[in-house]
């Protein structure tokens, strides 16, 4: 078993809380390559949304839910089960260790800091250029499936891709230690730095 802790360094609501570990361990899941995945959550409310037997009305959750049903279309296969609060031992203990003041934490236990929203990172940079380049492989193996014909080209794209995700058409590429890097072109990228100088 992999054990893995994630501590939120901003204000946040349990629903919140609860889809920022989803996506977490979502994006665990797809840097050791899994394929099939079972998700297992005390939030009632968090699993139903996935599920889409509740609806999410609140924005933020809203964007949280699209955001994981975006994630989870990378897996073969998935399920989402409701598990009982008193069946959740060690993920409490966990829970117990992210939110407590240890420096040195054990070795066997992958930890991470978010320092805000996943989704607010997201959304930080509105697209302004369609010119080709390099993300376009990628983005299209997400989208359709579609490898090179050359078996060696092939197999270094399906490895190239396990370290992005395609979440509302948008590629990204996954970090453990900030939230989601959205990729840019290139008249993009040049927009971000000249707003951000």
């Amino acid at each position: 078993m992999i054990k893995y802790a994630l501590e939120l360094d901003f204000p946040t609501t349990n629903n919140e809380a609860e889809y920022e570990a989803l996506i977490a361990g979502l994006g665990f899941a797809r840097a050791v390559r899994a394929k099939n995945l079972k998700v297992y959550g005390d939030s009632r409310l968090v699993v139903a949304q996935i599920n889409g037997e509740f609806e999410a009305k609140d924005d933020t959750v809203a964007k949280y839910l699209r955001v994981v049903k975006g994630i989870l279309t990378q897996f073969d296969e998935w399920y989402v089960e409701h598990i009982p609060r008193e069946e959740t031992t060690t993920v409490d203990a966990l829970s117990q260790f992210a939110s407590s003041e240890i420096e040195n934490y054990p070795r066997t236990i992958y930890f991470q800091v978010l320092k805000t929203h996943t989704v607010h990172v997201i959304n930080l940079i509105a697209p302004v250029g369609v010119a080709s380049c390099r993300i376009d492989p990628i983005k299209t193996h997400f989208e359709t499936g579609w490898l090179p014909d050359n078996a060696q080209e092939a197999r270094k794209l399906s490895v190239r891709a396990l370290r992005y995700s395609l979440i509302e058409g948008l590629l990204y590429k996954r970090s453990f230690v900030i939230p989601y890097l959205k990729c840019l072109r290139p008249l993009e990228a040049e927009e971000a730095l000249k707003e951000a100088h």
